[in-house]
Formats: structure tokens, C-alpha cells, sequence
């Protein structure tokens, strides 16, 4: 072989291994997304909707943490809406705290549901707790609130149901919490 195209040979080579970067393996961490994962499938969350039950007395009640595929200011214009993707959980506490929460009472999760002339109408329900005895319901479940604020909501939420199958999910981000 010419010894000159050996060179650049060798040189082409050297330039081509050394423009090629390794994967990012660095330790800093995946934003959390707004979504939950079921069956290997992952579903969008756009917005979150707090309805806080509490009195004055500061007596802990039911803190129903709602979110949506939709804005909130869709979910409440009165609009009817199509392909709406629900979890809804409620917490039993006298203000939300960045703890984790493993006795959730009330709790739905479903996809392509509807709202119509103001009425929620569930499409596919894949979390209830309606009956016990349905695999649709929780065996388990856990909500983790890591950052709560005036303004803003960081949690993970995670459901076993009867028949094994986990609906997990996560949240960052603004809130509405109506009057």
C-alpha cells in the first residue's frame, strides 16, 4: 500500500474517531414529565386541578388533586371536549405537605373520555374505585408530593392494581385551584 495513502487513510480514520461523542452519561437527572405510564403506553398531562374541601378549622378533609390532557382553562370553559385523558386521587389532610400519602381512598384513572354540556362522561377506565373484587381497582397506591408552593406542584403518583398491572405517573408544574 502507497505509504501516503496509508497517512491519510489513517488520518480520515483519526478525525472520524475522534468526532464521534459517547452517549451523555452525565449524572444529571430527566426533567419529570407530565404524563403516566400504563401497559407500556404513556399519556399526557397538561394541567392540574386542586379542589380543597378544608374549612377554616384547619380540621384534615378531602384534597381532590385532579389532571388533565387539557388546559384547565379548557376543562372548566363549559366547552364540550373529546379524548380527555383523567387522573383523579384524593388525600385526606389539612393542607397538602411534601410527604408521601399511602392510604388513597378515592381515586379514577381513564382515557379518551369526553366532557359533554358540562357532564364528564369516562371513556376507557383503567383505575376505579368502584369495586373491590374489579381488577380495575388498587391493591396498593402511593402519591409523593416533593414541592408544593403558591403557585406550583411537584408529585409521583403510583397505583398497583388487582391484577398486577402499575399505573404511574408525575407532575411539575402550575396549578388551578378554584374559590
Amino acid at each position: 500500500m502507497n505509504p501516503n495513502l496509508f497517512r491519510i487513510l489513517a488520518f480520515v480514520l483519526s478525525i472520524a474517531f475522534v468526532s464521534c461523542s459517547s452517549d451523555d452519561t452525565s449524572s444529571i437527572p430527566d426533567e419529570t414529565n407530565n404524563e403516566f405510564t400504563f401497559n407500556g403506553n404513556t399519556y399526557d398531562l397538561m394541567s392540574v386541578i386542586i379542589v380543597d374541601e378544608n374549612t377554616a378549622n384547619n380540621d384534615p378533609s378531602d384534597i381532590s388533586i385532579s389532571l388533565f390532557n387539557k388546559t384547565s382553562s379548557e376543562i372548566t370553559s363549559n366547552n364540550d371536549l373529546s379524548d380527555v385523558n383523567y387522573v383523579n386521587f384524593k388525600i385526606v389532610d389539612a393542607t397538602i405537605q411534601n410527604t408521601t400519602y399511602n392510604e388513597i381512598d378515592s381515586y379514577d384513572v381513564s382515557i379518551n373520555s369526553s366532557i359533554t354540556n358540562s357532564e364528564f362522561t369516562a371513556g376507557t377506565v383503567l383505575l376505579s374505585d368502584d369495586d373491590s373484587q374489579s381488577d380495575v381497582y388498587a391493591q396498593s397506591g402511593t402519591v409523593t408530593v416533593t414541592n408544593f408552593t403558591e403557585f406550583n406542584i411537584v408529585f409521583t403518583f403510583t397505583f398497583t392494581r388487582n391484577d398486577g398491572k402499575v399505573i404511574s405517573g408525575s407532575y411539575d408544574g402550575n396549578y388551578y385551584m378554584p374559590n
